[in-house]
């Protein structure tokens, strides 16, 4: 098995942090998430030596402090953090704090192509296969064929 499948429940997660790494075995990206009770915060702040860390919000209100600075938060709200940043999160008084937070390390290398949209531009796309949704469709057998045609422009 190629993948791995979990749910959560993000309004009873356990309090505070959740870290992923071995419920997915994650080998390249470090991910978390946090459920912080209202009114409560961490009890320090950090930083990291090279891990730039995005903080996702689910739900709830709170705040981020990033060098000196409190920055809102609201559901849908991301925030990235380079990783000399000082940061600490904080839940509103009245409501918790939901964060999906993924942290990963410069990406050596990436991207290969200049001008590239992706950080790790890896991708091996299977132009002649499709997922099964589209099989017959000629409209996106048309377009797959004129992205091919660009990718090996590039």
């Amino acid at each position: 098995m190629n993948y791995r499948k979990k749910s959560y429940n993000f309004e009873n997660l356990d309090p505070w942090l959740n870290f992923l790494r071995e419920d997915f075995e994650l080998k390249g990206v470090g991910m978390g998430l946090a459920r912080i009770p209202a009114g409560r915060g961490y009890t320090f702040i950090h930083q990291h030596e090279k891990q730039e860390e995005v903080y996702v919000v689910l739900g709830g209100k709170g705040i981020i402090y990033i060098d000196g600075e409190n920055i809102d938060l609201v559901p849908g709200d991301i925030v990235k953090v380079d990783a000399v940043a000082r940061r600490c999160l904080k839940a509103d008084d009245k409501s918790e704090l939901v964060c999906l937070i993924l942290g990963a390390l410069p990406a050596e290398g990436f991207p290969r192509k200049a001008g590239s949209t992706t950080l790790i531009d890896d991708g091996i796309p299977d132009w002649e296969n499709l997922p099964p949704w589209y099989v017959g469709n000629e409209k996106v057998i048309e377009i797959n064929k004129k992205l091919k045609a660009q990718r090996e422009a590039d």
